[in-house]
C-alpha cells in the first residue's frame, strides 16, 4: 500500500514538474517574442524616420555626404559657365559658344541627373530594408502591419524612380539638341523639333510623377 502510494505520489511530482516546466517554456517563449517585437518596432520606427529624410532630400533634389562623396560636381567656374551657356541656348549662340557648351556638358551636365539617380538607389534599398522589419513583425504578430504603409513607400520609389529615369532622358534630349545645332542644324530643322517634342514629352511625364510623389509624400508625412 505504502508503494502504491508512493508511486502516485513520485508520478503526480513528476506531473506537476512537467507542468510548470512547461508552463514556464511558454511564458518564456512569450517574454523573448515581446521583446523581439518590441526591438522591431524600435527599428522599424528609426528605419522610417530615416526614409522620410531621404524623401525629403531627394524630392529637392539635395543628396546626402555619402552622395556627395560618389558624384563630383564640376568646378564653380565650368559650372558658372556651363549654365550661363545652357540658359543662352534658345536665344541663340556661336559655334565657338557651342564647343564650349559641348566640352562642358560633358563635365557638368549629367551631375544633378547622377545624383538623384544615386539618392534614389539609395532609397529604394532603404525601402526594402524597412520591408524586411514589417514582415518580421507579421511573423511576430501583435501589430497592424497596415499601419507601416509599406505598400505607399514602395509606390513613392516607383514615382522617383520614374522622375530619375525621366530626368536623365531630359539630360540625354538637351546633348542631342547641342549636338544637332554643332553640325550646322537649325533650331526650326526637322530632326531638333523631333528632339524637343520629346522633351516636351519626358517634362510633362516628370511633372506627373512629381506630383504622384508629393501626393504621396503628404500622405506620408500625416500618418
Amino acid at each position: 500500500m505504502n508503494r502504491q502510494f508512493h508511486l502516485k505520489t513520485v508520478v503526480l511530482g513528476a506531473f506537476i514538474l512537467f507542468a510548470f516546466a512547461y508552463v514556464g517554456g511558454i511564458l518564456i517563449a512569450r517574454e523573448r517574442l515581446s521583446d523581439l517585437r518590441s526591438e522591431l518596432l524600435v527599428q522599424a520606427g528609426e528605419q522610417q524616420t530615416l526614409l522620410t529624410t531621404i524623401a525629403e532630400t531627394t524630392a529637392r533634389g539635395g543628396a546626402d555626404a555619402v552622395t556627395e562623396e560618389i558624384v563630383k560636381d564640376c568646378s564653380i567656374d565650368e559650372r558658372t559657365q556651363f549654365d550661363a551657356l545652357l540658359g543662352r541656348l534658345d536665344a541663340g549662340l556661336s559655334q565657338s559658344e557651342l564647343s564650349t557648351l559641348e566640352r562642358l556638358f560633358g563635365r557638368c551636365g549629367s551631375f544633378y541627373a547622377q545624383r538623384k539617380s544615386v539618392m534614389v538607389a539609395r532609397f529604394e534599398r532603404e525601402v526594402e530594408v524597412y520591408g524586411n522589419y514589417v514582415d518580421q513583425l507579421e511573423q511576430v504578430g501583435g501589430v497592424d502591419v497596415e499601419d507601416f504603409k509599406v505598400v505607399l513607400w514602395e509606390q513613392l520609389v516607383e514615382d522617383e524612380k520614374k522622375q530619375s529615369a525621366e530626368f536623365t532622358a531630359l539630360v540625354e534630349n538637351q546633348d542631342k539638341i547641342i549636338s544637332s545645332l554643332l553640325t550646322g542644324k537649325s533650331a526650326a530643322s526637322p530632326e531638333i523639333k523631333t528632339i524637343l517634342d520629346e522633351v516636351k514629352r519626358v517634362q510633362q511625364s516628370l511633372t506627373d510623377a512629381s506630383i504622384s510623389a508629393s501626393e504621396k509624400r503628404r500622405t506620408l508625412d500625416a500618418l
